[in-house]
């Protein structure tokens, strides 16, 4: 196992080397000091290659100091701070093990999940998938024990609980994956199927888990606390099961199988590339129905010319496209109405404490009019019908065409995302209106000013990531790392708009100055830099 385990953080280590030398020599004058032939040169590769552990084993530990600060300590000491120290840790708890046991058991499955490591060493390398599994199941399993414990201790500590809360959790945790992970594999092995695989379920186990996760932060009770959490019975029962299932995992016999069908997917030589693209690309591809001579010869072609009629017969052609989104979103926002009104009907006292939360939660709608916005879809959608073939000529790629576009795409896509905004505002309105709330002139202006230019700053943010990093290959993939740091920037200055003061006009302020000023910032680097990095990659 001891060989078996250096042959694959060898081609692990090789594999990131490359990758850390692509970007790197991506990066403005200090990419130019690697030569191309740096690829070749074995003693700087095994530089970079010791770089890329050193990163994976601090990107280890910070990942679960961040996943437990920003999604679990951060949303509890924003909301609750007053309440003692116990009781914000039964709400740590309850977060963390509704996230960690339930929602990550199903929707981070390491065996059979589909990755490129595993064709790369049991396919092209020849690893017996036996002694691949065994080796990599027992160093995931040794280091996701060793970046929980340090963070797991830490956060205990902050809560005023014992170190040793940290270390039983983290034992706990390890145990009760390694029950999921074989539960899966049992599965797998009875019925031929990979529950991994199966999106409705897991994100249906998501989409409750989350909810059934942070709904303690609205009741203030936790559910599930420390008496549950650190029960000897429920315990044992963890701890020996996690044992059972380490034997049945470390005996199963038909691991070639388990490794075949997840390979199939991810076979990055052979059907990876057809199957993924084909799946990236019918969700942005026009059909036939979609469109008729007829429309294209409307009164919406006529008086344009250049590069608005070309905009105006891409819109026209992608309706299908923008329609479907803005419609399931104005469903859901007429679905949740609905239920606020029979809230209203049922529990006065509810809705008028819901409606005060609305009125002071206007931070958290940074995330709702994120997910709300359709920009990303759009923008996929324009690389593939419209900008892959074009961005091939010169004449497309001019600073002028490329600033005209940007202008009239961003108006088109703000248009769109106006509408499930002005539906959010509207039945806010109403709900504030018909349960009776003090909500003045000035709240509604402030409540509104807010939502729609939440709406108009991501429409700006989706349009401007797309001309300033362009991340799609022509395969549709996202390759572009920055393109992820910005987005990951973006989402933590998100996460910290939760700790403005409820119900102050001061983050309407910080969101109407934000939102001009990026547009100016957007319409300034895309005049400057898209014709640069607005390319088919």
């Amino acid at each position: 196992m001891i060989s078996t385990l250096r042959s694959i953080q060898r081609i692990r280590g090789s594999s990131g080397a490359n990758r850390l030398i692509y970007y790197f020599k991506k990066l403005p004058v200090l990419g130019k000091l690697l030569k191309g032939d740096i690829y070749s040169n074995i003693l700087l590769k095994q530089v970079f290659a010791g770089i890329v552990v050193v990163l994976k084993v601090l990107w280890g530990f910070l990942n679960k100091f961040a996943y437990l600060g920003i999604v679990i300590y951060l949303p509890i000491v924003l909301i609750h701070k007053e309440l003692p120290l116990a009781e914000q840790y039964a709400l740590f708890l309850h977060i963390f093990i509704i996230l960690s046991f339930i929602v990550a058991a199903v929707s981070n499955v390491f065996i059979l999940e589909p990755k490129r490591d595993k064709y790369i060493c049991v396919k092209l390398m020849r690893i017996p998938a036996k002694q691949y599994m065994h080796a990599t199941l027992l160093l995931k399993g040794l280091t996701f024990f060793i970046y929980f414990i340090p963070a797991l201790t830490v956060f205990a500590g902050i809560f005023g609980a014992p170190l040793w809360h940290g270390v039983w959790l983290t034992l706990l945790l390890t145990a009760w994956r390694i029950v999921t992970e074989a539960l899966n594999l049992l599965f797998f092995d009875k019925k031929g199927i990979v529950l991994v695989k199966k999106m409705s379920w897991v994100w249906s186990v998501i989409g409750l888990g989350g909810l059934l996760a942070y709904l303690p932060l609205y009741l203030g009770n936790a559910i599930v606390n420390d008496a549950t959490g650190f029960s000897v019975p429920v315990s044992l029962v963890i701890v020996v099961l996690g044992g059972i299932t380490a034997v049945y995992i470390g005996k199963y016999p038909n691991y070639r199988s388990a490794v075949d069908v997840v390979t199939k997917i991810d076979d990055p030589l052979l059907d990876m590339n057809r199957m993924m693209k084909e799946a990236r690309v019918a969700e942005v591809q026009t059909k036939e129905k979609d469109f008729s001579s007829e429309e294209l010869k409307g009164k919406a072609f006529q008086g344009k010319t250049g590069y608005a009629y070309l905009n105006a017969i891409f819109f026209s052609r992608h309706k299908r496209l923008l329609i479907q989104p803005i419609q399931r979103r104005l469903t859901i926002i007429g679905v949740l109405f609905i239920v606020g009104i029979l809230i209203m009907l049922i529990s006065p006292e509810t809705s008028s404490k819901f409606t005060t939360y609305l009125l002071g939660g206007l931070p958290f709608f940074v995330f709702i009019m994120n997910y709300t916005s359709i920009g990303e879809r759009v923008c996929k959608a324009m690389f593939y019908n419209c900008d892959l073939s074009l961005l091939r000529y010169g004449f497309y790629r001019d600073q002028a065409a490329i600033l005209d576009n940007f202008k009239i795409r961003l108006i088109k896509l703000s248009g769109f995302n106006l509408i499930p905004a002005f539906a959010i505002c509207l039945a806010c309105t109403l709900l504030f209106l018909l349960s009776g709330a003090d909500w003045g002139l000035m709240d509604a202006v402030i409540f509104w000013v807010t939502i729609l230019c939440l709406s108009l700053f991501f429409s700006v943010h989706h349009l401007f990531m797309y001309y300033i990093f362009q991340p799609y290959s022509t395969e549709l993939n996202m390759k572009n790392p920055f393109f992820f740091i910005v987005n990951s920037i973006v989402i933590g200055l998100s996460v910290a708009c939760i700790g403005f003061p409820k119900a102050s006009s001061i983050f309407t302020l910080v969101v109407l100055t934000g939102t001009i000023a990026y547009m100016v910032i957007a319409v300034t680097l895309v005049y400057k830099f898209s014709s640069r990095t607005f390319r088919v990659k």
